[in-house]
């Protein structure tokens, strides 16, 4: 039976291979564990991790339901800049990769989900050590961007590391 989900078709109607999805998502094979959003350059042949992951189905948190990564993008709604400068331009393409399969051993709920949790931390600072992933919020955050911002500025201010000018001595 053909698959009918509305975002998978609108996928298959872009261009060839704008979006590629790891084999075994589609189709359920390789669907729980860590997953990456990537943005390719065809021309420079050159990858950007753009977004790391983590789902019990990934097939799901990709293409089904208002939150699902592609229902955002396809209704304009996807916050990740990397992602959609992606989607539009024609020398880019979007891949969608399992980085790391999660099984869960069924023994304790806690040990099972903190693992899950712990790899998609580990991708997510592998990445960003390579200066991607930028856009990536973390589960839990507990600081709204805004008190971020103001405590920067402060702290900046009563920084030991502050720069001083040393020309108007």
């Amino acid at each position: 039976m053909a698959n009918s989900n509305q975002t998978l078709k609108w996928i298959n109607s872009l261009e060839d291979n704008k979006i590629i999805f790891d084999a075994g998502i589609i189709d359920g094979s390789k669907n729980r564990g860590i997953y990456g959003i990537f943005a390719i350059d065809i021309i420079k042949g050159t990858e950007y991790c753009a977004y790391v992951g983590r789902a019990v189905n990934i097939y799901s948190r990709f293409l089904i339901g208002k939150e699902a990564h592609f229902v955002k993008l396809r209704k304009g709604e996807l916050k990740n800049n990397k992602i959609i400068e992606a989607l539009n331009d024609k020398y880019k393409r979007i891949e969608v990769r399992v980085l790391e399969p999660i099984e869960f051993k069924y023994v304790d709920y806690c040990r099972d989900t903190q693992l899950m949790a712990s790899r998609e931390c580990y991708y997510i600072d592998y990445y960003q050590a390579l200066n991607q992933c930028l856009e990536q919020y973390p589960d839990g955050s507990n600081i709204r961007r805004e008190v971020w911002k103001e405590e920067k500025i402060l702290s900046s201010k009563n920084s030991p590391f502050t720069t001083i000018s040393t020309t108007n001595r």
